[in-house]
């Protein structure tokens, strides 16, 4: 059984100027999202063994935060361009090259990529991907290079709005 937990970076500020798209980082209201994110999660009783992230600022402050509500180490957290301005194969390339130690991952991106992998592996139709989203995908399979096209089951997702 694999694990796993595609996260939406948090909302972000898009005020500044002269910044590059990929060096935004979060807003107050993000930071908080990262934050109660994080601790549902926990309070969920997820245990995670490694997050990958984009390597957009947003989103590695986003990876911070939850993996800090997580209890987990920084060096859980591993940087993957690939996350970044990416598509379903790109993606895919990510998640099956994540190590088969590893039954739990989380990797937090951006969309429309994300909302269009949650379609792509499971046989639901999810029309939204709110920022600091969470959709937990299960996979009955032993290998993460065994992901494929409408295999996995969409287990639960979080959301800030649900919350906040």
């Amino acid at each position: 059984m694999r694990k796993l937990y595609l996260i939406r970076h948090a909302k972000s500020n898009k005020d500044i100027a002269g910044l590059k798209d990929e060096e935004r980082p979060l807003n107050k209201r993000g930071k908080i999202e990262a934050r109660y994110v994080g601790s549902r999660l926990r309070k969920y009783g997820i245990i995670v063994q490694a997050i990958y992230t984009s390597p957009a600022k947003r989103a590695s402050d986003t990876a911070k935060a939850i993996a800090k509500e997580l209890g987990l180490s920084r060096n859980k957290i591993k940087v993957d361009n690939l996350i970044y301005d990416s598509n379903i194969v790109k993606l895919m390339r990510v998640i099956k090259k994540i190590d088969n130690k590893v039954e739990s991952a989380v990797i937090i991106g951006h969309n429309p990529e994300f909302l269009n992998l949650v379609n792509y592996l499971t046989p639901r139709t999810i029309k939204e991907f709110p920022t600091c989203g969470v959709f937990v995908i299960y996979f009955s399979i032993d290998s993460w290079k065994k992901l494929a096209r409408g295999k996995g089951k969409l287990v639960f997702s979080e959301s800030p709005r649900k919350g906040l």
